[in-house]
């Protein structure tokens, strides 16, 4: 059964129930009614919101790199042809963004009708050929590797109409297709200088950039030309609740809780779980002047190794040996979290995923065994480990803490590790580079399915060394493609790639959290994208808000 990632309001004894939230819709237009309470109160005249986030924006240019902080912000910004209320929708249930209507042509294939009256900030008319143009650059900016594996072919059949078909009928490709790449215009961005698609894009969202100043602040003001004037038609993401949104970095946790404190945010995200009673009774119920959301989501922490060109290459006892050798549970708080707010993971997923067999949950997913790590070092022919290792992460305090734990583990097989942060531009020009680390660690996220994200780090297709983690190994391959495929996926099937992958141990999934958001009690409602993420147009609004900016 697919299911949305799972909201808690905590409002009344601690983590009561999951917030109910009906999906708008058919990708011919969105419920009116819905649409307006997913961006704040009826009648709402806030004018500012301000919203504190834990990673920086990174590159607002249509196609940039991955990042926390742009997870955030570019729905805000770029509409795509779909919209989706959180995990486990079929494209029947999809809100229509730039597209009017979807038809499902085949189980690999469907047909899109834009409205014909899409138009970007500048002024610049989107039509069937900017979608295609869009789809194209996307896949050759590198930034968004599961569309190169997902995508066999996009053409636009008409003015306003357009055919994509996928490479094979994978669970949950086509949903993501759709909802997933910005469109913009392609005389545009053809003529526009890198600054210019960096600092002033032309954008499609309800929003528009400001300014944005790295590892600072961005600012997003109301797009008052947004093309879609018919509010009953706009989506999740066309909500205009207010005339300006702020997004501040604060990379420190405690400094977010400080913020929230002083009355500089009206929202914060990521409050760690051990900094989380500043805002909750010990009933559970929270401290007046607040509202608790607690999420989980289909985002979690994944290691991996570097399985092409390191130590690790070649030699499975090795990469067994440290998996046994770390306690991930003692990571897992190392990274400030605490026993009860999340778990460690038993697949290369997180349970949340619809299609995760709970039954993975009473195996032995390398669970701490300092004894059997010794035994697999030897049998690796490193019986007393002496020699280094690279293991490079996203720099941040918390992903210091919890690395330092795994240093200190390793530390007792032997094995040196020399930790590599990285701040987000440097880690995204990194994390595919095989000369840079021997381990990383990095976040990953499920669009419902165990097999999105499988195929988001281990298809062929997608990437020119094998996989994310460089993996050259053809059953690995065949068992995904047989996994992944809507004709061919059973439960067998998923379990023989889960246990092939968890034998070979190229990479595993180290653990998941809900992750917390605290707002001032103005704020009402916390809607999910499904991976963890906020994005801040979106959230429900009591009458008479007031940031505390104003």
């Amino acid at each position: 059964m697919k299911h949305s990632s799972r909201w808690l309001k905590i409002a009344g004894l601690a983590l009561t129930a999951s917030i109910a939230m009906s999906l708008l819709t058919g990708c011919g237009g969105s419920d009116a009614g819905d649409s307006g309470a997913a961006g704040g109160a009826a009648g709402s005249a806030a004018k500012n919101l301000t919203f504190v986030m834990s990673g920086d924006v990174g590159d607002l240019s249509p196609f940039g790199g991955d990042s926390g902080g742009r997870h955030h912000t570019y729905r805000m910004m770029y509409d795509c042809l779909c919209a989706s209320k959180g995990l486990g929708q079929s494209v029947a249930d999809l809100q229509g963004q730039m597209a009017k209507t979807v038809t499902v042509v085949d189980d690999t294939t469907v047909d899109v009708e834009l409205y014909d009256y899409i138009h970007d900030n500048q002024g610049n008319a989107i039509k069937a050929s900017d979608v295609v143009f869009s789809y194209e650059a996307a896949i050759a900016s590198g930034t968004m590797e599961k569309l190169n594996g997902y995508l066999d072919s996009i053409e636009a059949t008409g003015d306003t109409t357009v055919r994509i078909k996928l490479t094979a009928p994978s669970k949950g490709a086509m949903e993501w297709c759709l909802c997933t790449v910005p469109v913009i215009s392609q005389s545009w961005f053809e003529a526009a200088s890198d600054a210019d698609k960096t600092s002033k894009p032309a954008t499609t969202g309800a929003y528009e950039l400001v300014e944005t100043v790295a590892s600072s602040h961005t600012t997003l003001k109301k797009n008052a030309d947004y093309w879609q004037t018919d509010e009953s038609l706009r989506t999740f993401y066309g909500a205009q609740p207010f005339e300006t949104i702020t997004l501040n970095v604060v990379t420190e946790s405690a400094m977010r809780v400080i913020a929230l404190q002083n009355l500089e945010a009206d929202i914060s995200q990521n409050v760690p779980a051990n900094e989380i009673s500043s805002f909750l009774n010990e009933d559970g119920t929270s401290v007046e002047g607040w509202n608790v959301f607690a999420d989980e989501n289909g985002r979690f922490n994944v290691f991996m190794f570097n399985n092409d060109n390191s130590v690790f290459a070649d030699n499975k006892a090795l990469r067994q040996a440290v998996l046994y050798g770390i306690d991930f549970e003692a990571v897992r708080q190392g990274y400030g979290n605490t026993p009860t707010n999340g778990s460690v993971c038993h697949d290369f997923s997180p349970d949340v995923a619809s299609d995760f067999n709970p039954e993975w949950k009473n195996e032995d997913y390398y669970d701490y065994n300092i004894d059997k790590a010794k035994e697999l070092m030897a049998e690796a022919g490193y019986p007393d480990g002496g020699f280094t290792i690279r293991l490079m992460y996203q720099n941040s305090t918390t992903a210091t803490a919890g690395m330092t734990v795994v240093q200190d583990y390793l530390s007792k097989l032997g094995i040196t590790v020399e930790l590599n942060p990285a701040d987000q531009a440097l880690f995204n020009s990194y994390k595919y580079d095989d000369t840079k680390w021997d381990i990383i660690v990095d976040s990953k996220a499920t669009s419902d399915y165990v097999t999105s994200v499988w195929q988001n780090v281990f298809d062929t297709n997608a990437f020119e060394n094998g996989s994310a983690c460089f993996t050259h190994d053809d059953k690995l391959q065949e068992l995904l493609e047989t996994a992944s495929n809507t004709t061919t996926s059973s439960p067998e099937a998923l379990d023989a790639f889960h246990d092939y992958l968890k034998d070979q141990a190229y990479a595993i999934g180290m653990f998941w959290n809900y992750t917390y958001y605290v707002a001032q009690d103005g704020v009402t409602e916390m809607y999910p994208d499904g991976f963890g993420n906020l994005t801040a147009n979106t959230v429900g609004l009591a009458d008479g808000f007031a940031s505390v900016a104003e």
